[in-house]
């Protein structure tokens, strides 16, 4: 078994490709020394992450083809190594250190597939490993956001190097502009559109439509319960830095962190979360009595100007602010993996474990459940030692965590058999 993993983050800027976007040859490779790795594109932009979970990005080298990679994820102070592209993308030469390793790339098949919610069309792709099937088959719903299925690629490819097909797809709404807002729907309307990607691939001839499962980090990991809960075609989930508290409760706890963060202090922290679980009723209700008292005297405050703009409002807010995970995670039957980072700052993961833990014992699927905390794991379980919020240090980051791929992969072998 080999472990690989690509991972887009919003958050990442890294060097320029000289080569068209469609000729980047994302996939993984694997080495003459014995590794793996794999391209893939963050935000458009190409990286190469490596089988012990370090990531890089790459920038053009002098050489057409040929990239260095640097010391972090997008620092290039000291370089580390160069990777060139050997004809049209079935080889790859990385020298770092002294050594070069060329490294072949896997024949993994991509199929790009459409299917329907009622008059909803969507697309995906379909990534199938080498050899033959019928492979079980993990569908990887979305975090927020505009998300199309670039944004799950790289879990793809670890899945698939390890005979998993996985299938990705375009978030209901990103066939429009980001800025139309059509995007914001309901839990319950991702959940259907999973669904509907679950029924499409039971019929698929490489896919065992005994053991399709559903993954959800994030805003997924509101989703993917939800639909599991909905569907007996899915028959195990992963929910990632997931949440049982409300989306309310968890950006108010962000809110918190990036307070802290800031050296704000505690007396000041608790009066901010305080005025602005108000703002969120007030926004989200339409039931402003609160809020209007609060104002004169908020306003007053030397902490006022932490405390963002206007009232939280809005498709997305109106539809999920206080979506309650329990009836979705005690319907569940099938087993479960329930992941964190101890250092994630989107995400209160002692919290929530605790309430996962709650909720599974009084479902009676508790013996179906796995649990495990990453130390030293940020929300998109980069290493990290210092706990700020991503997008502060995500430039600065060099690997994923020990026992990250191999959880995931792992845990979906031995319920897939």
């Amino acid at each position: 078994m080999f472990l690989v993993l690509g991972f887009v983050w919003n958050h990442a800027s890294v060097g320029c490709t000289n080569l068209p976007p469609e000729k980047f040859p994302k996939g993984v490779y694997k080495m003459s020394d014995g590794s793996f790795a794999v391209l893939i594109e963050m935000e458009g932009n190409p990286a190469v992450i490596f089988s012990n979970g370090t990531i890089r990005g790459l920038k053009p080298a002098a050489a057409a083809n040929e990239f260095e990679f640097g010391n972090a994820i997008a620092l290039f102070d000291s370089i580390e190594g160069k990777l060139r592209i050997e004809g049209k993308g079935e080889k790859i030469s990385i020298k770092s250190n002294g050594t070069e390793a060329i490294g072949t790339k896997l024949k993994l098949k991509e199929q790009d597939k459409e299917f329907k919610n009622g008059d909803i069309k969507l697309g995906g792709t379909l990534i199938l490993p080498e050899g033959k099937g019928p492979f079980p088959c993990l569908i990887l719903t979305h975090g927020s956001g505009y998300e199309k299925r670039e944004a799950s690629r790289g879990l793809a490819y670890l899945f698939a190097s390890n005979g998993i097909a996985a299938f990705i797809y375009d978030k209901r709404g990103t066939d429009r502009p980001e800025e139309e807002g059509e995007w914001k729907a309901s839990f319950a309307d991702y959940a259907d559109d999973a669904t509907a990607a679950a029924m499409m691939l039971s019929k698929h001839k490489s896919i065992n439509a005994k053991h399709i499962g559903i993954c959800g980090h994030s805003q997924g990991g509101w989703v993917a319960p939800l639909a599991a809960s909905k569907s007996d075609l899915l028959s195990y989930v992963i929910i990632s830095a997931g949440n049982v508290v409300t989306p309310v409760e968890q950006h108010l706890y962000n809110g918190m962190c990036a307070n802290r963060q800031a050296g704000v202090p505690e007396w000041a922290i608790k009066e901010i979360y305080d005025f602005r679980a108000i703002k969120y009723e007030a926004g989200i209700t339409g039931n402003k009595e609160k809020y209007e008292a609060a104002l004169p005297i908020a306003q007053k405050k030397v902490w006022f100007v932490r405390t963002g703009g206007d009232l939280p409002g809005g498709t997305f807010w109106t539809l999920n602010g206080y979506y309650k995970s329990e009836p979705a995670l005690s319907a569940l039957k099938c087993p479960v993996l329930v992941i964190g980072g101890e250092l994630d700052r989107y995400t209160d993961m002692k919290t929530n474990m605790a309430l996962f833990q709650e909720v599974f014992e009084k479902s009676g699927n508790i013996k179906n459940v796995t649990f495990k905390v990453f130390p030293s794991a940020n929300h998109g379980y980069f290493e990290t030692s210092t706990g700020k919020l991503d997008d502060t240090e995500m430039p600065q980051l060099k690997k994923f965590v020990d026992g990250y791929f191999e959880t995931l992969t792992g845990w979906t072998l031995k319920v897939t058999k």
